[in-house]
């Protein structure tokens, strides 16, 4: 769920506009595409990501990517990019670029880096993927229905400009971030330029093929299904791959210039307290029921649903998914039918609105079809200055089926209480020194550990039965109560 409210007319704007760009250009013809139009391209996909998936604004961090991007940025001769360096709010192990010189690592992949030659490596090949202009490519071939919940198109209908607009967003939530993996020769090309590039810079060019294996590794660790948001599942990887990286940049000649972090311990300490698995600042599933810690919300999603949670909107599907429901911010104030009217509803619909009250909230709630079909029930709700949607949407002919799960659902609406708060947890990344010649199931047994040994291990670049040097700094995920922004300990209000 958002920290910030987005309007839907803007969404709307934003998802048209970048539509129409890429509706006049031929898959395969980037050559006839403008630097101008790469960077209209990159900055309306880069306000999606900021959206539905996110940003981390740590200062440390974000100053470290951009440091290293801009060292990056000089040995790549190309003054005609405006590059960006962000990091991603993801748990999961990635880093992709957007046309016009956006370049994102994700939380989860800085998670498991243990030297700044593999970040660097990393951040070079998706900067060699601008370059080469392979992620123009790559965005027009992206596939942006049903990614995260598998929302088939058939819910996604239009009744009119307001209710095809709210539908329409809510297909655009649940698909997530949606990027088309590169082809094997773009790959084999962006490993070749990165990998000159990080010389060039003054890093180890063979730092990319000691970070895959430690990706490759992390991918089979407690994996029960892949993960559509993982590095190899959007960098299609082959054995040659790193043979050919080794290969290349023993080939290359660089100059050693003194790293922005000197050491192991100088580049954790700009990961110490980074958030790993899911962000408790965008809500939290304790099974089926959805804890918001900063907006006081709590709200039921039906059971046996498949859940999940963006920055944008938190939510769940119907087995077969033949039904969805979310709940949305979508503005501020104390009367829900001012939120119905700046969704954009007509006079008629409102005048269709029913008004109650839920949990002693004020709420308002509408029921209507779309033009193909669909079945929407939309329920406003406001709490403490801000107005929130709940939104179940189903075939017409699944309506009897799925009414009482959506009625439930939005009266399952609830501040937060007391007892909540102590289901509101997460992970974050501290440094603890291992003590001479334990291993790292020793070190994780000291408490608080929500890292398996193997995970750890993989994270930390050691042997699960390594004995570790006295005072080594040791990456540990340490489950913590949820501190809102701010630093104090968020409790209901």
């Amino acid at each position: 769920m958002p920290r910030t409210v987005t309007s839907d007319v803007t969404r709307r704007q934003c998802c048209t506009g970048l539509l129409s760009v890429l509706s006049g250009l031929a898959v395969g013809s980037c050559v006839s595409v403008s630097p101008q139009e790469e960077r209209k391209i990159g900055t309306k996909e880069a306000q999606e990501v900021e959206r539905t998936v996110g940003l981390v604004r740590d200062p440390r961090l974000v100053d470290y990517i951009q440091a290293i991007g801009m060292r990056l940025a000089q040995a790549t001769g190309r003054r005609d990019i405006a590059w960006q360096w962000s990091v991603a709010d993801e748990p999961d192990a990635n880093a992709f670029a957007l046309p016009g010189g956006f370049v994102y690592v994700t939380r989860g992949l800085l998670a498991l880096t243990n030297r700044e030659d593999e970040l660097a490596g990393v951040v070079a090949h998706e900067m060699a993927h601008v370059t080469e202009r392979h992620a123009v490519s790559r965005v027009q071939a992206a596939t942006p229905l049903a990614i995260l919940f598998g929302v088939p198109s058939g819910i996604l209908g239009i009744v009119s400009p307001t209710l095809g607009g709210i539908v329409g967003g809510t297909g655009r939530v649940v698909s997530g971030l949606a990027l088309a993996p590169y082809s094997r020769e773009q790959e084999l090309e962006a490993d070749q330029v990165g990998v000159t590039l990080c010389a060039r810079a003054g890093w180890d060019p063979g730092a990319l093929g000691n970070f895959l294996g430690t990706l490759e590794r992390a991918e089979s660790q407690g994996e029960r299904a892949p993960r559509r948001s993982s590095f190899f599942a959007t960098h299609p990887s082959n054995p040659d791959r790193v043979a050919n990286i080794e290969s290349l940049a023993r080939s290359l000649s660089s100059v050693r210039v003194t790293p922005i972090a000197s050491t192991r311990e100088a580049l954790l300490r700009r990961l110490e307290g980074l958030v790993v698995g899911n962000n408790a600042a965008n809500g939290v599933f304790a099974g089926p029921l959805f804890l918001h810690p900063d907006f006081d919300v709590a709200i039921e999603m039906p059971a046996s649903w498949k859940t999940a949670n963006t920055p944008e909107a938190a939510g769940a599907v119907a087995p077969g998914d033949t039904a969805a429901v979310l709940m949305h911010l979508v503005g501020e104030g104390d009367d829900p039918v001012v939120g119905a009217r700046a969704d954009g509803l007509t006079d008629a619909q409102i005048e269709r609105i029913r008004r109650l009250r839920i949990s002693q909230l004020p709420a308002a709630a509408l029921t209507a079809s779309t033009r193909d079909r669909t079945r929407v029930a939309l329920t406003w709700i406001a709490h403490r200055k801000r107005i929130f949607r709940v939104t179940g949407v189903c075939d017409d002919t699944q309506w009897e089926r799925y009414r009482d799960d959506f009625e439930r659902t939005a009266m399952s609406f609830r501040p937060l209480r007391a007892a909540d708060q102590d289901r509101i947890t997460e992970s974050r990344l501290r440094i603890r020194p291992a003590r001479a010649g334990e291993r790292i199931a020793q070190t994780l047994a000291r408490g608080g550990a929500t890292w398996s040994a193997a995970e750890a291990a993989v994270a930390n670049g050691v042997a699960p039965e390594q004995h570790l040097e006295g005072d080594w700094p040791v990456k540990v995920a340490v489950s913590e109560r949820y501190r809102a922004a701010g630093g104090s300990t968020s409790t209901p209000r």
